[in-house]
């Protein structure tokens, strides 16, 4: 099973735009895979991870061995808005969320520099990066996911995601 959180940009209620660079920027190294959908691109980021010794080097399941692979990444699928000049996105979706903190320092400095908001099913599930950005958030979002919270460093995003 996976679990999506989305990020979109607002402008007075509407749906607006970033350019893809700023999100790219801001994912920068951790991009190590990028491919056409068919409304934008996928990008695949990884992060490090420290190995756990008490993890085995194989498992062994109905009498086959396969290596432990252990990683951390997501799946992010962006929206690319058809024009002219410089690819720009609404926002996009994350499948199964990065544990990393580099990861929600990259929606961090995107929830900073632009009016837009991460959010995902559940109560009080709407996070932004500078207060300004509520007054631009639909009230209808906010009626459903409920108050904004105003988040000012990357470790508490994820503290959010699980407390909804």
């Amino acid at each position: 099973m996976s679990f999506d959180i989305f990020l979109n940009v607002f402008e007075r209620g509407e749906f607006s735009s970033m350019p893809l660079s700023v999100v790219e920027t801001a994912f920068g190294s951790a991009i190590v895979r990028r491919a056409d959908s068919d409304h934008g691109v996928v990008w695949r980021v990884d992060y490090p991870i420290v190995p756990d010794p008490a993890l085995p080097d194989v498992v062994e399941m109905d009498g086959r061995t396969y290596p432990s692979v252990v990683f951390d990444g997501s799946d992010i699928y962006l929206h690319v808005l058809p024009g002219s000049g410089p690819a720009m996105t609404a926002g996009f979706m994350i499948t199964r969320p990065a544990a990393n903190e580099a990861f929600y320092k990259s929606l961090l400095d995107l929830l900073q520099s632009t009016h837009s908001v991460l959010f995902w099913p559940g109560d009080q599930a709407l996070v932004v990066g500078q207060a300004s950005t509520i007054e631009h958030l639909p009230e209808d979002m906010i009626g459903t996911l409920g108050k904004p919270f105003l988040a000012t460093e990357p470790g508490q995003i994820p503290e959010r995601i699980r407390a909804s």
